[in-house]
């Protein structure tokens, strides 16, 4: 028990740091294709004044929810793929209240360097809202994600049959007990289901 409790941390752990790279991955993604997008309504790719330079809040909400669609899909496929979401529609209201309110981060970042400070360059414009902003924006989205869209974890058993043999597959070991690669559980389990009938037959 005590090592199954312990194995289980470690197994916790490892997925939880699993889960943050793979988020920081998909926001990768998603902000560099918002990135482009708002630079190009903005900023006209820095070739001169885009077609919402003097709007760069809504250009920033058009733009960031392109990058919104891109991130749900990679993160309900890879990032959380192995929690589910109890919604009916798999989450993904939850997903778009939850970044249209941290949306409000970067947004307001962007709000005080052009209203308050009156700086309106494509430096400026980008450090605040897609540098400072959203770099607020993904710690709280991460965990407001994990808790109120993806809540549910896969149990183990429902994939491995049982924290031992998902630890196995993983390559955790313990110093009193060495956990078996699966392709030796394969053959173990067929030797032994052969054992088992031979016995059945000379039983019977």
């Amino acid at each position: 028990m005590v090592f199954g409790g312990r194995l289980l941390g470690r197994l916790r752990r490892t997925r939880l740091f699993g889960e943050v790279i793979r988020f920081m991955m998909v926001g990768g993604i998603a902000t560099a294709a918002a990135f482009v997008l708002f630079n190009g309504l903005v900023h006209g790719f820095f070739f001169g004044a885009g077609p919402m330079n003097g709007q760069p809040i809504p250009a920033y909400v058009i733009a960031n929810t392109v990058g919104m669609l891109i991130s749900y899909d990679l993160s309900r496929r890879w990032t959380f793929r192995h929690r589910v979401s109890d919604h009916p529609d798999g989450g993904f209201t939850a997903y778009v209240v939850i970044n249209a309110v941290t949306m409000l981060l970067p947004i307001a970042c962007l709000y005080v360097t052009r209203n308050m400070f009156g700086w309106d360059s494509a430096i400026a414009d980008n450090v605040s809202a897609n540098v400072v902003g959203v770099l607020l924006g993904q710690v709280a989205r991460f965990f407001l994600f994990r808790k109120f869209v993806f809540g549910r974890p896969i149990r183990y058993t429902q994939v491995y049959g049982s924290v031992e043999e998902e630890a196995a597959a993983l390559g955790f070991t313990d110093d009193k007990t060495v956990m078996m690669a699966p392709e030796r559980r394969e053959t173990r389990q067929v030797v032994s289901g052969s054992t088992d009938r031979a016995t059945h037959d000379r039983a019977g």
